[in-house]
């Protein structure tokens, strides 16, 4: 893989490992009820703010269609409401309810279990710096974008 072209190998290396991690996301999210697509919303809402789905898709990084399709299963599910912002009726304000406040609590210790076995024989050092270098490319591809 090392004789590929350094976009390609990256590139494929950068999704396999993404797929993988979601995939233990999802192993460590189902028994306490949630998906990992659910994070961010989980993230914007989990301190009890009152957000609308345009930030939410803004924040997750997915277009609004995307959003509308989960926040509608959130909804169901009984872990959002929504409310008729006061000063746009044509918007809806969403916030999580009691029991989605009660998951939100859940996800910081889940990703950073996921993340310890992730890093498994990864020194300190190693970690800080693949972390450095992995936010260092975000920033650049955010630029490309």
């Amino acid at each position: 893989m090392r004789n590929q072209a350094p976009c390609l190998s990256i590139g494929f290396l950068a999704t396999t490992t993404g797929r993988l991690f979601t995939r233990l996301m999802e192993q460590k999210l189902k028994p306490a009820g949630m998906r990992a697509g659910q994070i961010p919303v989980f993230l914007a809402l989990g301190k009890g703010e009152v957000l609308n789905q345009k930030y939410l898709a803004e924040f997750a990084g997915i277009e609004q269609p995307g959003m509308a399709t989960l926040l509608a299963r959130m909804e169901r599910d009984g872990l959002i409401e929504r409310e008729p912002d006061p000063n746009d009726k044509r918007i809806s304000l969403i916030r999580l309810t009691p029991d989605g406040l009660t998951k939100s609590q859940k996800i910081i210790p889940i990703m950073e279990e996921a993340s310890e076995e992730a890093f498994k024989g990864f020194t300190p050092l190693e970690r800080d710096i693949l972390i450095t270098l992995l936010e260092r490319m975000s920033s650049s591809l955010e630029r490309c974008i």
